[in-house]
C-alpha cells in the first residue's frame, strides 16, 4: 500500500515553493536547515532536504531553484510504501522525559522544586498502546492538578 504525507496542508506547492524562496532572500547566507527551521519536525526537515539532494550545511543562496522545488514537493507529497507492521517492540516512537525518580507519585510534585507537577507524556513511562497510555495521562492529570491546585490555595 502507497502512503501519502502532507506536512503542509493549509499551503499549496507553489505557495511552499514560493515561502521558502523568500525566507532564503531574505538571508541568503545562512544555512538551507537554520533557515527553514520550524517548518516541518527538525528531523524530518533533515530527512527531505538530504531527499532533495540538499546538503543541510549549505547556504540557501547557492540552492538552484529545481532542488527547493523539489523539497516543496517532498513537503505536499511524501510518498512511501507500506508492506505490513512491526512488532509491538517497535511501536515506540518517543520516550524519555521526566523522570519518576524525581517525582513525588502519589502528588505528581516534583522532588526538585515545589509548586511543579507533572502528568501524561511528558513523564518517562513506557506503556503498551491500547489505552493504557491516555490511562495514565487522565490520572495522572487529575493527581497532578488537584495537588497543584491545594498548592496554589495554601
Amino acid at each position: 500500500m502507497t502512503m501519502k504525507l502532507d506536512a503542509l496542508p493549509d499551503r499549496n506547492k507553489e505557495e511552499v515553493f514560493q515561502d521558502i524562496m523568500k525566507e532564503i532572500k531574505a538571508e541568503p547566507k545562512k544555512a538551507i536547515k537554520n533557515t527553514l527551521k520550524g517548518l516541518v519536525p527538525e528531523r524530518y526537515l533533515h530527512f527531505l532536504l538530504e531527499r532533495s539532494g540538499i546538503d543541510l550545511q549549505e547556504q540557501g543562496a547557492t540552492i538552484s531553484n529545481e532542488k527547493i522545488r523539489r523539497f516543496a514537493e517532498l513537503c505536499k507529497d511524501f510518498q512511501f510504501k507500506v508492506h505490513g507492521t512491526q512488532p509491538l517492540e517497535k511501536a515506540f516512537v518517543t520516550g524519555g522525559g521526566v523522570s519518576v525518580k524525581e517525582i513525588h507519585p502519589k502528588e505528581m510534585a516534583s522532588k526538585l522544586m515545589d509548586g511543579l507537577y507533572f502528568c501524561g507524556e511528558i513523564l518517562d513511562i513506557h506503556g503498551y498502546t491500547g489505552g493504557y497510555n491516555i490511562t495514565s495521562a487522565l490520572v495522572t492529570g487529575r493527581l497532578a492538578g488537584m495537588n497543584a491546585a491545594m498548592y496554589a490555595r495554601s
